[in-house]
């Protein structure tokens, strides 16, 4: 499956029959719409087609505009979804029992379990090359196990009252997982720490742009097509305009998609550390991040998406468990399982 990204200045998007038209200039690329999963705008100099966007609806196409940065500030979609209104109704009540509690839980262990197994195959992979670094990886691995069992040790019976015990020891095991990512990192990135939004130095950009670009819309395309209200989180706080439970089920996917296929382009010397942020024309767009890496990590990002792995005892793309997974919330709240259990894959 192909994913359009519109990011220049003067590029056009048309419709030729059932076929979606990218043009700029003399330059004219045709992709063929049962062929799209989906297209992603971030620049505010493209003009669509009215036509092309009836398509790409017709089509089940997901449609994401976004900043250069890489955050979304508009999904189109189509307004007749699948999925039962009983799963929404389900997923506001269980918000005030203990399936709002058991899901939050669930949420922080896949992901720093995935933080920890991430650290061991990383030790696992250099323990020939540099013993010290790789005994602090896999040390830094086993700091993170130790937190998650007192994750698993949490007990509770409505969210509200363990919100804050659960981000409290998320936060723990993030200070451990990414002062260990920064020693793995080339030092000319200068990484002192995870930033979020408004990030201007160089990972922390290029983490916001994987998380918000790519895996953002593949969450969110998951739980409204599994009948789930993207808004009404368990782990996030409600907020106006947050799409909490977006953000609850991306904590699973984080390190296996984005944070993987990242620090892998750096071991792999695909991106030098000095080509990551724009400059000269492609700054004085607004770019933070250049075009060219932009591209490396679409690559690298769509290719993870699309990899075979095992989980559960089932075979499948890493982007087909974001959607098995939502169908598993909404089997958890309608009480067709006994329990969830969160994406984490091994090392």
């Amino acid at each position: 499956m192909t994913k359009i990204f519109l990011d220049d200045f003067g590029v056009f998007l048309g419709r030729k029959r059932n076929r979606f038209v990218v043009k700029k200039g003399e330059e004219k690329h045709e992709f063929l719409a049962d062929d799209v999963e989906s297209i992603i705008c971030t620049s505010k100099a493209v003009a669509l087609s009215v036509s092309a966007l009836s398509l790409a609806v017709d089509r089940n196409i997901q449609v994401i505009f976004a900043t250069y940065s890489g955050r979304p500030y508009a999904v189109l979609m189509p307004t007749v979804m699948t999925g039962s209104v009983r799963a929404r109704r389900e997923q506001f009540l269980a918000y005030m029992d203990e399936r709002g509690f058991i899901l939050a839980k669930s949420f922080v262990k896949g992901k720093i379990k995935n933080q920890a197994n991430l650290l061991k195959l990383i030790a696992k992979n250099r323990k020939q090359r540099d013993p010290s670094l790789a005994y602090f990886l896999y040390r830094s691995g086993r700091l993170i196990d130790e937190v998650y069992e007192r994750v698993e040790d949490e007990e509770g019976s409505n969210i509200d009252d363990k919100r804050l015990d659960l981000m409290n020891l998320e936060a723990e095991a993030a200070r451990i997982y990414w002062r260990a990512i920064a020693r793995i990192l080339p030092e000319g990135l200068k990484f002192n720490g995870r930033e979020t939004r408004g990030a201007r130095d160089p990972f922390n950009a290029m983490l916001n742009f994987g998380y918000q670009a790519v895996l953002f819309p593949e969450v969110w395309k998951a739980v409204c097509y599994a009948g789930l209200d993207p808004y009404a989180g368990f782990l996030h706080a409600d907020r106006p305009g947050k799409p909490s439970l977006v953000l609850d089920l991306m904590e699973e996917f984080r390190q296996q998609v984005v944070d993987r296929s990242l620090i892998s382009l750096f071991s792999k010397n695909v991106i030098k550390p000095e080509d990551v942020l724009a400059v000269g024309v492609e700054a004085e767009e607004g770019r933070v991040l250049s075009k060219r890496v932009v591209q490396s990590m679409l690559d690298a990002l769509l290719s993870r998406l699309d990899r075979a792995i095992m989980f559960g005892g089932r075979r499948g793309s890493l982007k087909s468990f974001i959607y098995s997974q939502s169908r598993n919330v909404v089997r958890f709240l309608l009480r067709a399982s006994s329990r969830y259990e969160p994406f984490i894959l091994g090392w």
